[in-house]
């Protein structure tokens, strides 16, 4: 068989991963009755039958069949949470999500620590407009002197022409670069 020609055969072991830790299971492989329980049925059992003990004085006046009573109610309980599913899982896990879902802090948490979402401060800057009286007014050069200023390429006068033009002389090249593109 070449390379194109084989089977690709895909195996999926989710299901397998997702049965519950259950106790019940002896070692001889057998089983408790009504068995396997799951730890959310074994805890049910337990607290309902601490409940009824308890509570004994409120509702044991059946004689005999308060034994039955107490044996019964912690088993149908839990063989009820054996088929109750939340969104596909136990009541105790769909039960333990909501509670950690609830004492989440609501901004989330940020390198386990409560992420704190700043309020919103108001931001103010100043800006300042100077307006230049009519007494000093910008000094207006003529188109004609503007022209005159203006050199060709090849000539090294630069300097003068800036001069021409109402402007420093540039000091360093960079200057000198930044007055030829005002030139153009």
């Amino acid at each position: 068989m070449s390379a194109s020609e084989e089977e690709l055969i895909g195996r999926s072991y989710t299901r397998a991963r997702k049965h519950p830790l259950v106790i019940g299971k002896l070692p001889g492989a057998g089983r408790l009755p009504g068995g396997p329980y799951t730890i959310t049925q074994v805890m049910t059992m337990v607290v309902t039958f601490g409940l009824l003990v308890m509570t004994r004085d409120l509702w044991a006046h059946f004689g005999a069949i308060n034994f039955v009573l107490m044996l019964l109610v912690p088993w149908g309980l839990a063989w009820a949470l054996r088929y109750a599913r939340l969104d596909g899982r136990d009541p105790a896990r769909a039960v333990w999500s909501l509670l950690i879902y609830s004492s989440t802090p609501t901004q989330g948490r940020l390198a386990g620590k409560p992420q704190r979402v700043t309020r919103a401060r108001l931001a103010s800057a100043t800006c300042t407009v100077r307006i230049r009286s009519a007494k000093s007014p910008v000094p207006v050069t003529a188109p004609a002197a503007v022209a005159k200023a203006v050199t060709t390429p090849q000539q090294k006068t630069r300097p003068a022409a800036s001069a021409a033009a109402g402007r420093p002389a540039p000091k360093t090249g960079l200057q000198a670069l930044l007055a030829s593109l005002d030139e153009h």
